[in-house]
């Protein structure tokens, strides 16, 4: 493999197809302009760095790596969702579906992780070994909940997902959000993360 600076654009051009990348999510719910996944992943970043500031019980620097490479591999993999299993004939998903809280398949959430494994092995293909080893070692540790920090990203991913879904249904009242404030709820643990969240959904 080679460290050269042509392999370094060509991981930063890959990795800028986020910001093309529409989450899904928001697409099957009929949300119009709706965010990238960079978007997403910034504010996962961001709101993940802030809330970290105070605690003595995490890696700060390690929570702003993992929220800005914990969906890297869509880049190249594509969003999947939980409710893909539910698409009809025309690729839509009923709004009924929205109702409950998301929950993947045990084979649906074997082949989404391996098809982001290889999509991640392709975008790292020819970086310095070292980075790549870094990154792909973060986009594990969060996959697998291995560390504090990692656990903590994960539920700010789930919160800065019903931040998102709160502000558009503010515009959009129709918009059917349910699945989100349900799998927050039921996901959310961590002290600090669970005030915020009772708070934007009861407040």
């Amino acid at each position: 493999m080679t460290d050269s600076p042509s392999a370094l654009v060509r991981f930063v051009q890959v990795a800028s197809k986020l910001k093309a990348l529409r989450r899904q999510g928001w697409i099957d719910r009929g949300v119009s302009a709706s965010e990238s996944v960079a978007d997403h992943s910034w504010a996962v970043a961001l709101l993940a760095w802030t809330l970290a500031s105070e605690r003595n019980d995490l890696n700060r620097n390690r929570v702003l790596l993992l929220g800005l490479i914990h969906d890297l591999p869509e880049a190249l993999a594509g969003d999947a969702t939980p409710f893909d299993v539910q698409r009809d004939a025309t690729a839509r998903i009923s709004a009924s579906h929205f109702s409950r809280p998301p929950t993947y398949s045990t084979a649906a959430k074997d082949l989404k992780r391996q098809a982001e494994e290889r999509a991640l092995d392709e975008m790292l293909s020819g970086l310095p070994d070292t980075m790549r080893i870094e990154i792909r070692a973060a986009w594990q540790e969060y996959e697998e909940a291995e560390s504090p920090e990692a656990q903590f990203v994960k539920q700010v991913d789930k919160l800065e997902t019903v931040i998102q879904a709160e502000a558009y249904a503010t515009g959009q009242p129709e918009l059917q959000i349910e699945s989100f404030r349900q799998g927050a709820r039921r996901d959310i643990h961590d002290p600090q993360l669970r005030q915020i969240l009772e708070e934007l959904l009861d407040g």
